[in-house]
């Protein structure tokens, strides 16, 4: 999977002796949608999250997880990094968070579509 970041979020936290670095990466790459006897490229934003833990000026954990197909729609995703970062979301629970969210954002791509004219 190729994608690019466009954008890109960074929360930092102090824990006791230890920094808590998150950075919230709008990511862009691309779906191919079948559009009759063709395959037609629609842009798909996601999100990548990365957590450091910093300790004495040395990472001693380093650990992502990225969702990449979100929506067709880059606001809907930026504000959804900014919210994430605003709440100090873990890589750990991207996933979980996006899986709830799903049906929510999975439209997106059908209304994309419609758009564009492209016969899904």
């Amino acid at each position: 999977m190729h994608y690019k970041r466009v954008s890109e979020y960074v929360s930092t936290i102090n824990y006791g002796d230890k920094m808590i670095v998150r950075k919230y990466a709008v990511v862009k790459s691309e779906v191919n949608v079948f559009n009759g006897g063709e395959n037609v490229e629609v842009p798909s934003f996601g999100i990548e999250i990365s957590e450091q833990v910093i300790a004495e000026n040395t990472i001693e954990k380093e650990f992502g997880d990225a969702v990449v197909h979100i929506s067709p729609y880059k606001d809907k995703v930026e504000a959804l990094a900014r919210k994430f970062c605003d709440e100090d979301l873990s890589p750990l629970h991207l996933s979980d968070i996006i899986d709830d969210m799903y049906f929510e954002y999975i439209a997106d791509y059908d209304e994309y579509a419609k758009e564009c004219k492209i016969a899904i």
